[in-house]
């Protein structure tokens, strides 16, 4: 879709009371992406991967821990892998919003009851969800209960939070969670619009002001444009970065040919090509040992 026209109907979305405005997004939603659950799942695994590569790199088991996750999105897609495929003991998945709908859980739960042989869902309790998934609606992490947390994961949530709810919520999570606490953030820090629309760059927010850019997002499509030492200075404001990986815009390549055309605005020019241009970033924090 045209990011001109995806930008008018959220214009008018916008304008809408919240349940009405919230209800007709994700009936566009569903119509727009046309993914199966069965895509959903592929793409999700792909993140799941990438996570557990992560975490066997550090060497940091999964095994009987207990994971929070950062924006629940549409299905428990990846609670539903680290339960079964790494073994955690639980995962508690939090969302501001609520997403879930029954009849794509049933439909989960019957792939993976196929793919893992055994009854998955708690088909007894009212959601159907795995009883190892406890969900969250309406809730924000950084009001939930994280004492016995070992690990919390976030899958391309962080770019679409304000910078001051970001370390809010690192603040909370350094003041709640035990020492040794891991937390692993997959971050997307490109242009959203340009996955619907190939005509525009992965960076071509990056010429427009705050006020400008404030004038075109809505609360449906927000993105908060941080850049690599922006996202950097504020994770290790409470925690220690012991993994860090990015991709760079490869210099001759299409991307970077859309890129040099973009006039990059005055907020973002302290920042070098790399810098400005670094995508995929996947940052592992940990929380200090308390010493006595």
């Amino acid at each position: 879709m045209n990011h001109r026209l995806k930008t008018s109907v959220f214009k008018i979305l916008d304008g809408l009371p919240d349940r009405l405005g919230y209800f007709i997004y994700h009936q566009l939603q569903d119509l727009i992406a046309k993914l199966s659950i069965e895509d959903k799942i592929k793409s999700t695994e792909a993140s799941y991967r990438l996570m557990k590569k992560i975490f066997d790199q550090q060497q940091i088991s999964l095994e009987n821990k207990i994971i929070v996750e950062v924006g629940s999105g549409w299905a428990p897609i990846l609670p539903y892998l680290f339960v079964h495929d790494a073994a955690v003991k639980k995962v508690l998945t939090y969302d501001i919003n609520k997403h879930y709908k029954k009849k794509s859980i049933k439909e989960l739960n019957k792939i993976f009851e196929e793919k893992y042989n055994n009854q998955f869902g708690d088909l007894s309790g009212n959601s159907n969800l795995n009883e190892k998934v406890n969900y969250f609606p309406y809730t924000n992490v950084a009001e939930g209960e994280l004492k016995d947390t070992d690990i919390i994961i976030s899958r391309f949530v962080l770019e679409h939070l304000s910078p001051k709810d970001i370390k809010k919520m690192h603040q909370s999570f350094e003041n709640k969670l035990k020492s040794g606490s891991y937390i692993l953030h997959l971050i997307s820090p490109g242009d959203h619009r340009a996955y619907s629309d190939k005509s525009i760059s992965l960076y071509d927010f990056l010429k427009y002001s705050q006020q400008e850019w404030d004038a075109i997002q809505t609360k449906f499509d927000y993105h908060n444009r941080l850049r690599l030492p922006q996202y950097l200075e504020i994770l290790q404001q409470n925690f220690e970065m012991i993994h860090l990986e990015y991709t760079s815009c490869v210099p001759e390549s299409l991307e970077y040919q859309k890129f040099k055309k973009i006039n990059v605005h005055e907020d973002f020019k302290r920042f070098s090509f790399e810098e400005q241009t670094a995508g995929s970033i996947n940052v592992l924090l940990k929380k200090k040992i308390a010493f006595l």
